[in-house]
């Protein structure tokens, strides 16, 4: 500071006065009174110049105490502008976020809006198609009944009406099976079937529709016999009515497949490829649907 090297000069100027007399002293003879009176007047120059050489140390000290006072508040506003501008990276680093959190909500939107209208598409083809399949079942039941009411009336009767003389010849042996429960004699039934005693396994399905019990199949067994016995028009009317009791079994890919033949079988090829459209349309994954429309397709290429 410019003070450390104001105020020792002034010591030293005032010391010099107080110790040396002056020149004109001297030379005028200047008495011991007023020599004692400028002694006094230099030592209160001196006094005085101690005591503004003190207050200048005490401002100094003041000075220096402000400055480190300064240097503390700058340093915590250099920190605070600090932490501001990473606050700010924060904050902008958040924004980024939240704006592309905002775009894929945007995009998830519009995939459920997509998702959504493909649902409403496949269920408005969903309720095409079982309007569709209620529609072909009608058709099928329809056909099946005309094709059964053109056929000769003596044929089908004698599917459920036996001979006298065949009753007696039989009659020993039908008393046995009709001692069973309605259960196991469908069970019989089956069993034969499957060991080619297709009349056997007639009569007790006969006798089981007599009785009411799983009518549909056992229509639908009767129609599998005398389609392996090659009777064909009987086969097809049996096939008529046990799909007019249930249209929904699952052996319907079958009974359908099966009438195609017997028509085939019949000469009746417009019932044939009848039949097997109705199959592919009906039960296309079904291991006959495949195999009539691979029937249609070589046709097809004929």
């Amino acid at each position: 500071m410019k003070y450390n090297r104001f105020h020792p000069c002034l010591l030293l100027s005032v010391a010099a006065l107080w110790g040396e007399p002056s020149a004109f002293e001297l030379q005028s003879g200047a008495t011991k009174k007023e020599l004692k009176t400028l002694q006094s007047t230099n030592k209160n120059l001196e006094n005085l110049a101690i005591d503004y050489s003190a207050r200048i140390q005490t401002l100094e000290q003041s000075i220096d105490g402000m400055q480190s006072v300064l240097d503390g508040q700058a340093l915590r506003i250099k920190s605070l502008l600090d932490t501001i501008g990473k606050q700010e990276t924060s904050i902008q680093s958040l924004q980024s976020s939240l704006d592309y959190q905002g775009e894929l909500v945007k995009q998830h939107s519009a995939t459920i809006a997509d998702m959504q209208k493909a649902i409403d598409q496949l269920n408005a083809k969903l309720s095409d198609l079982t309007t569709l399949t209620t529609k072909l079942n009608q058709e099928i039941l329809a056909e099946l009944r005309a094709e059964s009411s053109g056929q000769s009336k003596s044929s089908l009767k004698s599917q459920t009406d036996k001979p006298s003389t065949k009753q007696a010849d039989t009659g020993s042996r039908a008393e046995a099976f009709t001692k069973l429960s309605h259960k196991e004699v469908f069970d019989e039934a089956r069993k034969l079937y499957k060991e080619k005693k297709l009349l056997e396994s007639k009569k007790r399905y006969e006798w089981l529709v007599q009785r009411n019990y799983r009518p549909a199949t056992s229509l639908y067994m009767l129609g599998e016999i005398e389609y392996q016995r090659g009777k064909f028009a009987e086969a097809i009317g049996f096939y008529k009515k046990s799909a007019s009791i249930d249209d929904k079994a699952s052996y319907m890919p079958i009974l359908l497949w099966h009438t195609a033949w017997a028509f085939r079988y019949s000469k009746d090829m417009d019932n044939y490829n009848k039949f097997l459209d109705s199959l592919i349309r009906l039960y296309p994954e079904s291991e006959q649907g495949k195999k009539a429309k691979n029937l249609r397709q070589n046709t097809s290429k004929g």
